[in-house]
Protein backbone atom coordinates (compact mmCIF):
# COMPACT_ATOMS: atom_id res chain seq x y z
CA UNK A 1 0.00 0.00 0.00
CA UNK A 2 1.13 3.59 -0.98
CA UNK A 3 0.08 6.96 0.13
CA UNK A 4 -0.31 8.68 -3.15
CA UNK A 5 1.47 6.04 -5.14
CA UNK A 6 4.70 7.65 -3.71
CA UNK A 7 7.80 5.30 -2.80
CA UNK A 8 8.72 4.49 0.72
CA UNK A 9 11.24 7.19 1.33
CA UNK A 10 9.03 9.96 -0.66
CA UNK A 11 6.25 8.75 1.75
CA UNK A 12 8.28 9.24 4.80
CA UNK A 13 9.03 12.77 3.49
CA UNK A 14 5.39 13.42 3.00
CA UNK A 15 4.03 12.29 6.87
CA UNK A 16 6.79 13.92 7.98
CA UNK A 17 5.52 17.71 6.67
CA UNK A 18 1.90 16.31 7.44
CA UNK A 19 2.66 15.93 10.91
CA UNK A 20 5.01 18.02 11.78
CA UNK A 21 8.08 15.59 12.20
CA UNK A 22 11.74 17.21 11.77
CA UNK A 23 13.57 14.37 9.26
CA UNK A 24 16.30 15.13 6.77
CA UNK A 25 16.47 13.69 3.72
CA UNK A 26 19.89 12.75 4.83
CA UNK A 27 18.49 10.73 7.45
CA UNK A 28 15.81 8.94 5.22
CA UNK A 29 17.68 5.62 3.17
CA UNK A 30 17.71 5.75 -0.13
CA UNK A 31 16.54 9.76 -0.27
CA UNK A 32 19.30 12.55 -1.99
CA UNK A 33 20.30 14.12 -4.92
CA UNK A 34 20.20 10.71 -6.62
CA UNK A 35 17.60 9.77 -6.34
CA UNK A 36 16.00 12.57 -8.53
CA UNK A 37 18.39 12.20 -11.41
CA UNK A 38 16.95 8.79 -11.12
CA UNK A 39 13.71 9.91 -11.87
CA UNK A 40 14.76 12.63 -14.41
CA UNK A 41 16.31 10.05 -16.76
CA UNK A 42 13.24 7.55 -16.50
CA UNK A 43 11.29 10.08 -17.54
CA UNK A 44 13.24 11.11 -20.05
CA UNK A 45 13.61 7.45 -21.32
CA UNK A 46 9.72 7.50 -21.18
CA UNK A 47 9.64 10.41 -23.37
CA UNK A 48 12.30 8.84 -25.85
CA UNK A 49 9.51 5.80 -26.14
CA UNK A 50 6.47 7.65 -26.53
CA UNK A 51 8.07 9.84 -29.52
CA UNK A 52 9.41 6.81 -31.22
CA UNK A 53 5.70 5.26 -30.33
CA UNK A 54 4.33 8.58 -32.10
CA UNK A 55 6.91 8.41 -35.32
CA UNK A 56 7.55 5.00 -35.96
CA UNK A 57 4.35 2.34 -35.01
CA UNK A 58 1.37 2.00 -37.10
CA UNK A 59 -0.53 2.82 -34.42
CA UNK A 60 0.70 6.32 -34.53
CA UNK A 61 -0.42 6.97 -37.45
CA UNK A 62 -4.05 7.93 -35.93
CA UNK A 63 -1.94 10.39 -33.90
CA UNK A 64 -0.21 11.91 -36.01
CA UNK A 65 -3.13 12.76 -38.34
CA UNK A 66 -4.99 14.18 -35.33
CA UNK A 67 -1.85 16.34 -34.80
CA UNK A 68 -1.66 17.20 -38.64
CA UNK A 69 -5.68 18.11 -38.51
CA UNK A 70 -4.60 20.41 -35.66
CA UNK A 71 -2.03 22.36 -37.99
CA UNK A 72 0.79 21.13 -35.61
CA UNK A 73 4.20 21.14 -37.39
CA UNK A 74 6.83 17.88 -37.36
CA UNK A 75 9.57 20.68 -35.83
CA UNK A 76 6.82 21.51 -33.30
CA UNK A 77 6.28 18.37 -32.53
CA UNK A 78 9.72 17.48 -32.15
CA UNK A 79 10.75 20.80 -29.89
CA UNK A 80 8.11 19.89 -27.15
CA UNK A 81 8.47 15.77 -27.56
CA UNK A 82 5.40 15.06 -28.21
CA UNK A 83 4.44 11.71 -28.34
CA UNK A 84 1.79 9.07 -28.54
CA UNK A 85 0.78 6.10 -25.93
CA UNK A 86 -0.22 3.13 -27.94
CA UNK A 87 -3.12 0.93 -26.91
CA UNK A 88 -0.95 -1.16 -25.36
CA UNK A 89 -1.70 -2.28 -21.43
CA UNK A 90 2.37 -2.27 -20.17
CA UNK A 91 4.25 -0.75 -23.19
CA UNK A 92 6.31 1.29 -21.30
CA UNK A 93 6.29 -0.93 -18.33
CA UNK A 94 8.15 -3.07 -20.11
CA UNK A 95 10.43 -0.86 -22.15
CA UNK A 96 12.03 0.48 -19.18
CA UNK A 97 11.92 -3.37 -17.20
CA UNK A 98 14.24 -4.27 -20.87
CA UNK A 99 16.57 -1.20 -19.84
CA UNK A 100 16.90 -2.29 -16.27
CA UNK A 101 14.43 -0.09 -14.52
CA UNK A 102 12.68 -1.76 -11.50
CA UNK A 103 9.20 -1.63 -11.51
CA UNK A 104 9.54 0.50 -8.10
CA UNK A 105 11.47 3.36 -9.87
CA UNK A 106 8.59 3.22 -12.73
CA UNK A 107 6.26 3.60 -10.19
CA UNK A 108 7.71 6.86 -7.98
CA UNK A 109 7.99 8.29 -11.33
CA UNK A 110 4.18 7.74 -11.82
CA UNK A 111 4.52 5.85 -15.23
CA UNK A 112 2.63 2.46 -14.00
CA UNK A 113 0.14 2.26 -11.82
CA UNK A 114 -1.22 -1.21 -9.42
CA UNK A 115 -4.12 -3.16 -11.56
CA UNK A 116 -7.09 -2.45 -10.20
CA UNK A 117 -7.99 -6.07 -9.13
CA UNK A 118 -4.01 -6.49 -7.80
CA UNK A 119 -1.66 -8.64 -9.53
CA UNK A 120 0.63 -6.36 -11.43
CA UNK A 121 1.24 -2.84 -13.22
CA UNK A 122 0.10 -1.28 -16.04
CA UNK A 123 0.66 1.92 -18.05
CA UNK A 124 -0.52 5.21 -16.41
CA UNK A 125 -0.98 6.15 -20.22
CA UNK A 126 -2.83 4.76 -23.15
CA UNK A 127 -4.22 5.33 -26.01
CA UNK A 128 -2.98 9.31 -25.42
CA UNK A 129 -1.69 12.05 -27.44
CA UNK A 130 1.20 12.16 -24.87
CA UNK A 131 2.73 15.94 -23.78
CA UNK A 132 6.44 15.96 -22.12
CA UNK A 133 6.44 18.22 -19.14
CA UNK A 134 9.90 19.37 -18.32
CA UNK A 135 10.73 21.71 -15.77
CA UNK A 136 12.49 24.96 -16.48
CA UNK A 137 15.95 23.25 -16.87
CA UNK A 138 14.75 20.88 -19.68
CA UNK A 139 14.48 18.01 -17.17
CA UNK A 140 11.47 15.86 -17.69
CA UNK A 141 9.92 15.59 -14.92
CA UNK A 142 6.18 14.04 -15.68
CA UNK A 143 3.65 13.79 -19.00
CA UNK A 144 -0.13 14.98 -19.52
CA UNK A 145 -2.04 12.73 -21.80
CA UNK A 146 -4.88 13.89 -24.32
CA UNK A 147 -7.89 11.55 -25.63
CA UNK A 148 -7.38 10.86 -29.54
CA UNK A 149 -11.56 11.08 -29.64
CA UNK A 150 -13.98 13.44 -27.80
CA UNK A 151 -16.36 11.09 -27.86
CA UNK A 152 -14.10 8.25 -25.53
CA UNK A 153 -15.47 8.07 -21.86
CA UNK A 154 -12.05 8.49 -20.33
CA UNK A 155 -11.36 11.47 -19.13
CA UNK A 156 -10.18 14.13 -21.88
CA UNK A 157 -6.93 15.03 -19.95
CA UNK A 158 -4.28 13.14 -17.68
CA UNK A 159 -1.54 13.98 -16.23
CA UNK A 160 1.49 12.40 -14.35
CA UNK A 161 0.79 12.12 -10.21
CA UNK A 162 2.68 14.17 -7.83
CA UNK A 163 6.50 13.09 -7.73
CA UNK A 164 9.81 13.70 -6.16
CA UNK A 165 10.56 15.87 -9.52
CA UNK A 166 7.18 16.76 -10.66
CA UNK A 167 5.54 19.45 -8.40
CA UNK A 168 1.89 21.05 -10.09
CA UNK A 169 2.37 23.94 -8.25
CA UNK A 170 5.69 25.17 -9.31
CA UNK A 171 5.75 23.71 -13.24
CA UNK A 172 5.13 26.06 -16.19
CA UNK A 173 4.89 23.67 -19.28
CA UNK A 174 7.16 25.12 -21.89
CA UNK A 175 8.98 27.52 -19.47
CA UNK A 176 12.21 25.24 -20.77
CA UNK A 177 11.38 26.65 -24.31
CA UNK A 178 10.01 30.29 -24.13
CA UNK A 179 12.33 31.38 -20.97
CA UNK A 180 14.39 33.11 -23.45
CA UNK A 181 12.05 35.05 -24.98
CA UNK A 182 10.00 35.77 -22.54
CA UNK A 183 12.94 37.87 -21.00
CA UNK A 184 13.52 39.63 -24.18
CA UNK A 185 9.81 40.58 -24.57
CA UNK A 186 9.30 41.44 -20.80
CA UNK A 187 6.03 40.33 -21.27
CA UNK A 188 4.37 36.22 -20.84
CA UNK A 189 1.56 35.38 -21.65
CA UNK A 190 -0.30 32.60 -19.68
CA UNK A 191 -3.08 29.79 -21.04
CA UNK A 192 -4.44 26.77 -19.71
CA UNK A 193 -3.88 24.13 -22.08
CA UNK A 194 -1.05 22.28 -23.83
CA UNK A 195 -2.66 22.53 -27.27
CA UNK A 196 -3.03 26.04 -26.12
CA UNK A 197 0.04 26.89 -25.60
CA UNK A 198 1.60 24.98 -28.66
CA UNK A 199 -0.68 26.33 -31.51
CA UNK A 200 0.14 30.04 -30.01
CA UNK A 201 3.54 29.36 -29.96
CA UNK A 202 3.32 28.02 -33.26
CA UNK A 203 1.97 30.95 -34.92
CA UNK A 204 5.32 33.26 -34.06
CA UNK A 205 4.19 34.63 -30.38
CA UNK A 206 7.16 33.03 -28.54
CA UNK A 207 6.84 34.35 -25.03
CA UNK A 208 4.21 32.25 -23.62
CA UNK A 209 3.34 29.46 -21.17
CA UNK A 210 0.99 27.56 -19.64
CA UNK A 211 -0.63 25.93 -16.06
CA UNK A 212 0.38 21.72 -15.95
CA UNK A 213 -3.02 20.76 -14.56
CA UNK A 214 -3.54 23.21 -11.45
CA UNK A 215 -4.46 26.85 -10.59
CA UNK A 216 -1.79 29.12 -10.16
CA UNK A 217 0.51 29.40 -6.99
CA UNK A 218 2.34 31.26 -5.43
CA UNK A 219 5.38 29.13 -6.65
CA UNK A 220 4.49 29.92 -9.75
CA UNK A 221 4.00 33.51 -9.67
CA UNK A 222 7.47 33.83 -8.17
CA UNK A 223 8.95 31.86 -10.92
CA UNK A 224 7.92 33.75 -13.33
CA UNK A 225 9.42 37.37 -11.47
CA UNK A 226 12.35 35.43 -12.65
CA UNK A 227 11.88 36.19 -16.19
CA UNK A 228 9.31 38.93 -16.20
CA UNK A 229 7.33 41.56 -14.18
CA UNK A 230 4.43 41.47 -16.58
CA UNK A 231 1.94 38.84 -17.06
CA UNK A 232 -1.06 38.43 -19.91
CA UNK A 233 -3.68 35.86 -18.69
CA UNK A 234 -5.39 34.32 -21.80
CA UNK A 235 -7.67 31.46 -20.88
CA UNK A 236 -10.95 30.39 -22.40
CA UNK A 237 -13.72 32.75 -23.29
CA UNK A 238 -16.34 31.32 -21.43
CA UNK A 239 -17.48 31.66 -17.52
CA UNK A 240 -14.92 28.71 -16.14
CA UNK A 241 -12.23 30.32 -18.22
CA UNK A 242 -13.70 34.01 -16.52
CA UNK A 243 -13.61 32.36 -13.30
CA UNK A 244 -9.61 31.34 -13.68
CA UNK A 245 -8.58 34.65 -14.68
CA UNK A 246 -10.05 35.94 -11.24
CA UNK A 247 -8.51 33.25 -9.15
CA UNK A 248 -5.13 33.66 -11.14
CA UNK A 249 -4.98 37.29 -11.16
CA UNK A 250 -5.16 37.35 -7.66
CA UNK A 251 -2.36 35.20 -7.20
CA UNK A 252 -0.11 37.26 -9.05
CA UNK A 253 -0.93 40.31 -7.75
CA UNK A 254 -0.21 39.02 -4.44
CA UNK A 255 2.83 37.59 -5.96
CA UNK A 256 4.09 40.98 -6.98
CA UNK A 257 3.00 40.45 -10.54
CA UNK A 258 1.90 43.23 -13.24
CA UNK A 259 -1.67 41.51 -14.40
CA UNK A 260 -3.17 42.39 -17.94
CA UNK A 261 -6.27 40.30 -19.21
CA UNK A 262 -7.08 39.22 -22.73
CA UNK A 263 -10.75 38.77 -23.05
CA UNK A 264 -11.76 35.93 -25.82
CA UNK A 265 -14.93 35.78 -27.36
CA UNK A 266 -17.31 33.87 -25.58
CA UNK A 267 -16.82 30.05 -26.69
CA UNK A 268 -13.06 30.66 -28.05
CA UNK A 269 -9.76 29.05 -26.59
CA UNK A 270 -6.64 30.49 -26.97
CA UNK A 271 -5.92 27.47 -29.68
CA UNK A 272 -9.19 27.72 -32.17
CA UNK A 273 -9.04 31.54 -31.68
CA UNK A 274 -5.58 31.65 -33.15
CA UNK A 275 -6.10 28.51 -35.98
CA UNK A 276 -8.85 31.07 -36.95
CA UNK A 277 -7.83 34.38 -36.33
CA UNK A 278 -3.77 33.90 -37.10
CA UNK A 279 -1.05 35.34 -35.34
CA UNK A 280 -2.05 39.04 -36.44
CA UNK A 281 -5.46 38.72 -35.08
CA UNK A 282 -3.78 37.22 -31.61
CA UNK A 283 -1.75 40.53 -31.32
CA UNK A 284 -4.80 42.29 -32.54
CA UNK A 285 -6.37 41.40 -29.29
CA UNK A 286 -3.46 41.67 -27.48
CA UNK A 287 -3.36 45.14 -27.96
CA UNK A 288 -6.68 45.43 -26.42
CA UNK A 289 -5.85 43.65 -23.11
CA UNK A 290 -7.29 45.32 -19.98
CA UNK A 291 -5.36 45.54 -16.84
CA UNK A 292 -6.23 43.12 -14.38
CA UNK A 293 -8.61 46.01 -12.11
CA UNK A 294 -10.01 47.46 -15.50
CA UNK A 295 -11.16 43.58 -16.55
CA UNK A 296 -12.70 43.08 -12.77
CA UNK A 297 -14.25 46.14 -12.91
CA UNK A 298 -15.59 45.77 -16.63
CA UNK A 299 -16.60 42.11 -16.11
CA UNK A 300 -18.92 43.23 -13.40
CA UNK A 301 -20.29 45.75 -14.36
CA UNK A 302 -21.51 43.81 -17.49
CA UNK A 303 -23.43 41.38 -15.29
CA UNK A 304 -24.85 44.03 -13.41
CA UNK A 305 -27.99 46.13 -14.53
CA UNK A 306 -26.75 49.53 -12.58
CA UNK A 307 -30.58 50.88 -12.50
CA UNK A 308 -31.14 48.60 -9.66
CA UNK A 309 -30.21 49.70 -6.84
CA UNK A 310 -29.11 46.72 -5.32
CA UNK A 311 -27.51 45.76 -8.56
CA UNK A 312 -25.67 48.50 -8.12
CA UNK A 313 -24.74 48.07 -4.39
CA UNK A 314 -24.21 43.74 -4.93
CA UNK A 315 -21.60 45.30 -8.15
CA UNK A 316 -19.68 47.55 -5.99
CA UNK A 317 -19.47 44.67 -3.06
CA UNK A 318 -18.51 42.62 -5.80
CA UNK A 319 -15.39 44.16 -6.58
CA UNK A 320 -13.90 46.10 -3.48
CA UNK A 321 -12.07 42.80 -2.63
CA UNK A 322 -9.87 42.76 -5.52
CA UNK A 323 -9.18 46.33 -4.93
CA UNK A 324 -8.09 45.81 -1.25
CA UNK A 325 -5.25 43.70 -2.52
CA UNK A 326 -3.70 47.02 -4.19
CA UNK A 327 -0.97 48.12 -2.02
CA UNK A 328 0.05 51.23 -3.90
CA UNK A 329 -1.87 53.68 -3.32
CA UNK A 330 -2.06 55.97 -6.40
CA UNK A 331 -2.96 52.53 -8.51
CA UNK A 332 -5.96 51.99 -6.24
CA UNK A 333 -6.84 55.27 -6.05
CA UNK A 334 -7.01 55.60 -10.12
CA UNK A 335 -9.26 52.57 -10.15
CA UNK A 336 -11.57 53.55 -7.64
CA UNK A 337 -12.37 57.02 -9.66
CA UNK A 338 -12.94 54.72 -12.73
CA UNK A 339 -15.32 52.44 -10.47
CA UNK A 340 -17.16 55.83 -9.38
CA UNK A 341 -17.27 56.80 -12.87
CA UNK A 342 -18.83 53.80 -14.27
CA UNK A 343 -20.99 53.26 -10.88
CA UNK A 344 -22.16 57.03 -10.64
CA UNK A 345 -21.37 56.29 -7.04
CA UNK A 346 -19.04 58.56 -5.01
CA UNK A 347 -15.29 57.72 -4.59
CA UNK A 348 -15.94 58.67 -0.71
CA UNK A 349 -18.99 56.47 -0.67
CA UNK A 350 -16.81 52.99 -2.15
CA UNK A 351 -13.81 54.04 0.16
CA UNK A 352 -15.98 54.38 3.19
CA UNK A 353 -17.46 51.07 2.22
CA UNK A 354 -14.14 49.42 1.89
CA UNK A 355 -13.37 50.57 5.41
CA UNK A 356 -16.61 48.95 6.87
CA UNK A 357 -15.33 46.06 5.05
CA UNK A 358 -11.65 46.02 6.88
CA UNK A 359 -12.99 46.59 10.23
CA UNK A 360 -15.68 44.24 9.70
CA UNK A 361 -14.76 41.52 12.45
CA UNK A 362 -15.14 44.08 14.94
CA UNK A 363 -18.68 45.16 13.59
CA UNK A 364 -20.53 42.28 12.06
CA UNK A 365 -24.23 42.09 12.80
CA UNK A 366 -25.34 38.30 12.58
CA UNK A 367 -28.79 38.15 11.07
CA UNK A 368 -30.28 35.73 8.67
CA UNK A 369 -27.81 34.38 5.74
CA UNK A 370 -27.81 36.47 2.61
CA UNK A 371 -26.41 34.48 0.29
CA UNK A 372 -28.78 31.99 -1.16
CA UNK A 373 -25.48 29.38 -1.81
CA UNK A 374 -24.63 30.08 1.92
CA UNK A 375 -27.27 27.76 3.15
CA UNK A 376 -27.51 26.23 6.65
CA UNK A 377 -26.03 23.08 5.54
CA UNK A 378 -23.10 24.44 4.86
CA UNK A 379 -22.52 25.50 7.78
CA UNK A 380 -23.07 22.23 9.68
CA UNK A 381 -19.09 20.88 10.46
CA UNK A 382 -19.08 17.38 8.10
CA UNK A 383 -15.74 17.07 8.56
CA UNK A 384 -12.49 18.01 11.15
CA UNK A 385 -11.33 20.57 8.19
CA UNK A 386 -14.62 22.33 8.00
CA UNK A 387 -15.30 22.56 11.41
CA UNK A 388 -11.55 24.26 11.83
CA UNK A 389 -12.24 26.56 8.90
CA UNK A 390 -15.79 27.76 10.48
CA UNK A 391 -13.93 28.13 13.53
CA UNK A 392 -11.38 30.44 11.79
CA UNK A 393 -13.88 32.71 9.97
CA UNK A 394 -15.93 33.39 13.30
CA UNK A 395 -12.39 34.50 14.56
CA UNK A 396 -12.17 36.85 11.80
CA UNK A 397 -15.61 38.11 12.03
CA UNK A 398 -16.27 39.04 15.34
CA UNK A 399 -12.68 38.79 17.83
CA UNK A 400 -14.75 38.23 20.70
CA UNK A 401 -15.22 34.99 19.77
CA UNK A 402 -11.36 34.27 19.90
CA UNK A 403 -11.65 34.13 23.80
CA UNK A 404 -14.45 31.60 23.62
CA UNK A 405 -12.94 29.39 21.04
CA UNK A 406 -10.01 29.40 22.98
CA UNK A 407 -11.17 28.29 26.03
CA UNK A 408 -12.20 24.64 25.38
CA UNK A 409 -9.15 23.97 22.44
CA UNK A 410 -5.59 24.84 21.58
CA UNK A 411 -3.98 25.53 18.76
CA UNK A 412 -2.81 21.57 18.75
CA UNK A 413 -6.21 20.60 17.89
CA UNK A 414 -5.99 22.29 14.32
CA UNK A 415 -4.61 19.83 11.57
CA UNK A 416 -4.94 22.06 8.52
CA UNK A 417 -1.87 24.01 8.28
CA UNK A 418 -2.92 27.48 6.96
CA UNK A 419 -5.83 27.36 9.63
CA UNK A 420 -3.60 26.41 11.95
CA UNK A 421 -1.30 29.36 11.43
CA UNK A 422 -4.04 31.75 11.24
CA UNK A 423 -5.42 30.27 14.65
CA UNK A 424 -2.05 30.83 16.22
CA UNK A 425 -2.18 34.61 14.96
CA UNK A 426 -5.68 35.74 16.35
CA UNK A 427 -5.04 33.56 18.84
CA UNK A 428 -1.80 35.45 20.09
CA UNK A 429 -3.31 38.89 19.45
CA UNK A 430 -6.13 38.19 21.63
CA UNK A 431 -3.43 37.88 24.42
CA UNK A 432 -3.05 41.86 24.00
CA UNK A 433 -5.99 44.48 24.95
CA UNK A 434 -6.12 46.35 21.72
CA UNK A 435 -8.71 45.58 19.07
CA UNK A 436 -7.55 43.57 16.19
CA UNK A 437 -7.93 44.40 12.75
CA UNK A 438 -7.43 42.40 9.33
CA UNK A 439 -4.51 44.74 8.98
CA UNK A 440 -2.63 43.26 12.39
CA UNK A 441 -3.46 40.46 10.98
CA UNK A 442 -2.04 40.77 7.71
CA UNK A 443 1.51 41.58 9.01
CA UNK A 444 1.68 38.57 11.11
CA UNK A 445 1.27 35.62 8.60
CA UNK A 446 3.77 34.26 6.64
CA UNK A 447 2.99 33.80 3.19
CA UNK A 448 1.11 35.89 0.17
CA UNK A 449 -1.29 31.92 0.53
CA UNK A 450 -2.38 33.02 4.05
CA UNK A 451 -3.57 36.57 3.08
CA UNK A 452 -5.73 35.51 -0.02
CA UNK A 453 -7.26 32.66 2.49
CA UNK A 454 -7.84 35.30 5.23
CA UNK A 455 -9.47 37.70 2.60
CA UNK A 456 -11.88 35.33 0.86
CA UNK A 457 -12.86 34.69 4.79
CA UNK A 458 -13.54 37.94 5.58
CA UNK A 459 -14.98 38.66 2.49
CA UNK A 460 -17.11 35.69 1.37
CA UNK A 461 -20.57 36.71 1.97
CA UNK A 462 -22.09 34.64 4.47
CA UNK A 463 -23.63 35.39 8.22
CA UNK A 464 -24.07 33.32 10.96
CA UNK A 465 -27.53 33.24 12.65
CA UNK A 466 -26.34 31.40 15.99
CA UNK A 467 -23.12 32.30 16.49
CA UNK A 468 -22.22 30.32 19.69
CA UNK A 469 -24.36 26.99 18.15
CA UNK A 470 -21.98 27.37 15.55
CA UNK A 471 -19.13 27.45 17.87
CA UNK A 472 -20.37 24.98 19.90
CA UNK A 473 -20.94 22.29 16.83
CA UNK A 474 -17.57 22.66 15.84
CA UNK A 475 -15.83 22.34 18.87
CA UNK A 476 -17.87 19.22 20.36
CA UNK A 477 -17.13 18.07 17.06
CA UNK A 478 -13.47 18.52 16.89
CA UNK A 479 -13.34 17.05 20.31
CA UNK A 480 -15.41 14.14 18.94
CA UNK A 481 -12.78 13.45 16.59
CA UNK A 482 -9.80 14.31 17.80
CA UNK A 483 -6.90 11.96 16.80
CA UNK A 484 -3.90 11.47 18.98
CA UNK A 485 -0.98 10.36 17.01
CA UNK A 486 1.54 10.70 19.15
CA UNK A 487 2.13 6.75 19.12
CA UNK A 488 2.31 6.69 15.52
CA UNK A 489 4.65 9.50 15.48
CA UNK A 490 6.81 8.05 18.06
CA UNK A 491 6.78 4.78 15.70
CA UNK A 492 7.05 6.31 12.39
CA UNK A 493 10.58 8.07 13.85
CA UNK A 494 11.94 4.60 14.93
CA UNK A 495 10.72 3.38 11.17
CA UNK A 496 12.44 5.78 9.66
CA UNK A 497 15.40 5.44 11.75
CA UNK A 498 15.69 1.67 11.16
CA UNK A 499 14.94 1.78 7.68
CA UNK A 500 11.84 -0.57 8.58
CA UNK A 501 9.95 -0.63 4.96
CA UNK A 502 7.43 -3.50 7.04
CA UNK A 503 6.72 -1.53 9.91
CA UNK A 504 6.16 1.68 7.76
CA UNK A 505 3.80 0.40 5.54
CA UNK A 506 1.52 -1.03 8.49
CA UNK A 507 1.80 2.74 9.94
CA UNK A 508 1.38 4.05 6.60
CA UNK A 509 -1.92 1.51 6.00
CA UNK A 510 -3.01 3.48 9.37
CA UNK A 511 -2.75 6.76 8.50
CA UNK A 512 -4.20 6.56 4.52
CA UNK A 513 -7.80 4.64 6.58
CA UNK A 514 -7.63 7.75 8.44
CA UNK A 515 -7.03 9.84 5.46
CA UNK A 516 -9.66 8.78 3.88
CA UNK A 517 -12.20 8.68 6.55
CA UNK A 518 -11.93 12.33 6.14
CA UNK A 519 -12.21 12.61 2.49
CA UNK A 520 -15.24 10.56 2.98
CA UNK A 521 -16.63 13.03 5.74
CA UNK A 522 -16.04 15.95 3.31
CA UNK A 523 -17.39 15.23 0.34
Amino acid sequence: MKIENISFPDSVLLLARKYGINITDQKIKGVNSSQKNTLYDVNAMAAEFFQRQLSDLPQGKTAREYLRKRGITDNIIESFKIGYASTSWDGVHQFLKKKGISTDIQNSAGLIKERENGGGYVDRFRERIIFTISDSEGRVVGFGGRVLNDTDSRPKYLNSPETLVYKKGNILYGLNITKDSIRKSKEAFLVEGYFDLITVYQHGIKNIIATSGTALTEDHARILRRYTDTVTLVFDGDEAGRNASDRGGIVLLNGGVKVKVISLPYGNDPDNFIREKRGEGFLNIARESKTFMEYIINKAIAESDLKSLDEKIRCINSIIPFLSIINNSVERSIYLSLLAEKTGVSEKAIMDEMSKKEYRMQNTEYGTKKSSTSHSALRTPHSHNKAERILVQLMLLDNKNIEKIKRHISIDDFKDNDLTEIASVLFTLSNSNDNITISHIMDMLSGERLKKLVSEMVFEDIEYQEVDKNIGDCIRYIKKNRIDINELVKQLKTAVSEGNHQQFKELQGQILKIKQNAIIRDS
